[in-house]
């Protein structure tokens, strides 16, 4: 069995996320040359909200939460970066300082590209560039609609729309299987739809109830995504 650090078990993992699939075999291999790996411990920053951006991360093993924090100092989880997904698309793109926090959830291998590894791969033409934007692209897209659409759903709704964005690559698109929720507790999930724990937990119960999610402890696993799905759209 080749090492996780191996190219040989990196390019397998990474192509099971579908931005690093569909780009073509040319700027994969560079990427595979030019990034680097490295462990991060349990509960520790990969990067922090308003840090200066460095570079783009994968994660090869393990999990990242990907959290912002709001001026009060509430923290509301975005994303889960889980094996073959990536994250800090915006503060690659922009130059700027990274707009949330990624922490690990447990010991995580993550494999990088620094800023200027980046750069000389995805600045070198128009149509090369966008499949760096295309990610953050999504991403807005998914902000907007939970903004426009989902924030106008009634509660149990938006609870169900939640548990699905979480359940899939933050940066991708909104169809397909929905990955185990681990490491997340009812407080983070109710921060997220801005709730209340107790009446999060309560639609947890009912959705449980409808044989839609099983609850276990920091741990939420759907059964069924399409009705899942259907459900949040109150369909």
């Amino acid at each position: 069995m080749p090492s996780l650090t191996s190219p040989i078990f990196l390019m397998e993992t990474l192509n099971t996320g579908n931005w690093f699939t569909a780009l073509p075999t040319s700027i994969q291999s560079d990427i595979i040359k030019m990034g680097k790996t490295r462990t991060v411990k349990p509960s520790h920053t990969l990067f922090a909200q308003g840090g200066t951006s460095n570079g783009l991360y994968a994660v090869i093993k393990g999990e990242l939460h990907v959290t912002g924090t709001s001026t009060l100092g509430n923290d509301v989880i975005m994303a889960i970066i889980r094996p073959g997904d990536w994250t800090g698309f915006l503060a690659c793109l922009d130059g700027g300082l990274h707009a949330y926090s990624a922490t690990a959830m447990t010991e995580t291998i993550v494999f990088s590209l620094s800023p200027s590894a980046v750069a000389a791969i995805f600045e070198t033409d128009v149509a090369t560039f966008r499949l760096l934007q295309s990610p953050e692209l999504m991403a807005a897209r998914k902000v907007t609609h939970f903004v426009v659409e989902n924030m106008g759903l009634p509660l149990t709704q938006r609870v169900a729309a939640r548990l699905a964005d979480l359940g899939r690559w933050g940066y991708g698109p909104s169809i397909g299987p929905l990955a185990e929720l681990e490491h997340v507790s009812q407080e983070e999930l109710a921060m997220s739809v801005h709730a209340s724990r107790q009446k999060v937990n309560k639609i947890l119960r009912n959705l449980a109830q409808r044989n839609l999610i099983e609850i276990g402890y920091n741990r939420i696993r759907v059964l069924d995504a399409a009705a899942l799905d259907r459900f949040a759209r109150g369909k």
